[in-house]
């Protein structure tokens, strides 16, 4: 199997489905009835953390985009690799290295290794979901609440529809941290990056899946892992 059959899978990117101008109204009601109480008592001041980081996030989105090594989201998918990659035993990570001709000195160890394997395969999945339809559907929508809630023109659809992003990245965050509470811990640990696990969710899941194995059976990812690449 090649380094692209193996390693890269988003065709689909983002999918259908995962943007709705709808559903995004109804999430910012929902979320906005949270912040004022109408809800889990936990959720005002998690809200309210969210919110500020998330701000933050989006103004790199704005500055450095998709696919540059500053970017937000690059970054995150990077750490998602890095993480993948750390439960795989030596042999195998010097064949996807090879296979995929990064270059990396076989005697630099494991770890940066893994690292430099795991930005060539960003690189490809950030340019992969930067072309799909639905993130730029997001990004539109985006710009256009922002601008929205700066000039005071259709203020409040624009609150919703942000809000609404925001309940939706709540979400996501919410099924990383229970399908893989490392992988949430690290990207938060990075700058609250689990909030943009819901752009991530559909291509990298079979990545957060495997992690997922690793973390609740190692020895199952490891024959895994073996059979796939045929190793001692």
């Amino acid at each position: 199997m090649s380094f692209m059959d193996s390693s890269i899978d988003v065709a689909v990117a983002l999918g259908k489905g995962v943007y709705s101008v709808g559903q995004d109204v109804a999430f910012g009601i929902q979320r906005t009835g949270e912040g004022l109480g109408l809800g889990n008592d936990s959720r005002i001041a998690n809200i309210g953390y969210e919110n500020r980081a998330m701000v933050s996030l989006l103004e790199d989105f704005f500055r450095y985009g998709s696919s540059d090594r500053r970017s937000p989201l690059y970054k995150s998918i990077v750490y998602v690799l890095e993480h993948y990659y750390s439960y795989f035993p030596e042999d195998a990570i010097a064949t996807l290295a090879e296979q995929a001709g990064i270059g990396a000195s076989y005697t630099a160890g494991r770890m940066v290794i893994g690292k430099k394997l795991a930005e060539a395969v960003a690189t490809r999945i950030a340019f992969a979901i930067a072309a799909s339809a639905a993130y730029k559907q997001i990004a539109k929508r985006i710009g256009v609440s922002a601008g929205a809630s700066a000039t005071g023109i259709g203020t409040p659809i624009g609150l919703l529809m942000m809000q609404g992003l925001m309940q939706r990245s709540s979400h996501a965050a919410m099924r990383l941290r229970m399908k893989s509470p490392q992988l949430y811990f690290i990207l938060q640990r990075k700058g609250d990056l689990q909030l943009l696990y819901f752009l991530l969710e559909k291509p990298l899941e079979k990545y957060v899946q495997a992690i997922s194995t690793a973390e609740r059976n190692h020895d199952e990812f490891m024959d895994a892992i073996n059979r796939k690449y045929e190793l001692n």
